[in-house]
């Protein structure tokens, strides 16, 4: 039994890496791009294989500088325009993969002719991008979006990082972002969507969005809302949805969550009542000197607190912000040239008054 768990698991990684060879060789064809779609339909263990292997060949940067494949790059991005809806978006994945490995990505990358672009922010930054419907784009620190409109609709992926949008009145396109398995539809509205891993994040400002998994490939407008008519799950405003891993969770009639999560936008983010470890991994959203837990009995501390998002002064208000923790929590902070190193203080507490 187990031999023959390890040749299917041989076979299966075999497959995955001829793929994505053909991805990053710019030679990928339309039949492989539906063959592809297929396989990776088949099983969840083919799309696990396949997008492990393209993180690993993501994070390598081997190829980072090489003419050859940044030539391939330029044939590959320009070979891949006025494709079906189905087979563009594996195009562009492509793109954003191999833009990554030849190091040529740029604030605002236009990758076809007919208007797709690639929008980046860097850690620490935040910008609003006028979109070509007159919506209007904000990306958080750290963040990568695919936007592709057309006369059949407007298509954002959110590769990673998170997205506030502020959505022009279109009745003959529906806009339509994809993240992560899941698929948000805009019904007139201002709402933000942060992809974090597995983890996805929906909060709505104004208006309803509407949300399913990837199975519905951004359909034309009218199947698309009679499918949601049949039963998946609207937003209305006030609303946060979250999604991990096989976990959901729909909080309602929250206006004050919903500007928390989304006061990164004018400057600030707030922690009221998280866990230490939420923090932390908000603040390293936009720190370049990170902070780490080494103690996992401190993780789940709950946390009131406001970080300003000054770049300038950064590692200052990150430092401030710990050392209001060292004083009002059992933390101590090791400090290092390159890090800060949170622990629990066992020694005598202090007095808090």
């Amino acid at each position: 039994m187990k031999e023959r768990f390890d040749r299917r698991k041989k076979h299966v990684e075999r497959r995955a890496q001829w793929f994505v060879m053909r991805l990053y060789s710019g030679d990928m064809t339309a039949t492989d791009e539906s063959e592809l779609l297929g396989w990776l339909a088949e099983d969840p263990d083919h799309r696990q294989a396949y997008e492990r292997l393209l993180h690993l060949r993501d994070l390598s940067g081997d190829l980072a500088g090489d003419k050859d494949i940044a030539a391939l790059t330029k044939g590959a991005l320009h070979a891949r325009t006025r494709k079906r809806l189905d087979r563009r978006w594996i195009g562009l994945a492509a793109a954003v993969f191999l833009v990554a490995v030849t190091g040529v990505v740029t604030r605002t990358f236009l990758v076809s002719t007919d208007g797709t672009q690639i929008l980046e922010t860097a850690l620490g930054d935040q910008q609003t991008f006028v979109l070509r419907d007159g919506s209007s784009a904000t990306l958080n620190s750290g963040s990568r979006v695919l936007i592709d409109f057309d006369s059949l609709g407007r298509r954002i992926l959110l590769d990673f990082g998170e997205i506030f949008l502020a959505v022009a009145k279109d009745p003959e396109r529906t806009l339509t972002i994809r993240a992560g398995d899941h698929v948000v539809t805009a019904l007139g509205t201002k709402f933000s969507v942060h992809l974090s891993g597995h983890r996805l994040e929906i909060a709505v400002a104004e208006g309803r969005v509407a949300v399913s998994d990837d199975n519905i490939r951004f359909p034309r407008q009218t199947e698309f809302l009679a499918r949601f008519e049949a039963g998946s799950l609207i937003l209305d405003a006030g609303s946060v949805a979250r999604f991990e891993q096989d976990q959901q969770t729909v909080t309602e009639d929250s206006i004050a969550e919903v500007e928390r999560l989304q006061s990164w936008r004018s400057g600030r983010v707030r922690f009221e009542d998280q866990t230490l470890m939420d923090v932390i991994s908000e603040v390293n959203r936009y720190s370049r000197v990170k902070v780490l837990i080494e103690d996992s009995t401190i993780a789940d501390l709950r946390i009131s607190a406001v970080l300003n998002l000054d770049q300038v002064e950064m590692t200052g208000q990150v430092e401030l912000l710990l050392s209001s923790l060292e004083d009002i929590h059992p933390i101590k902070v090791v400090r290092h040239p390159d890090r800060f190193v949170l622990i629990a203080d066992r020694g005598t507490r202090r007095n808090r008054s």
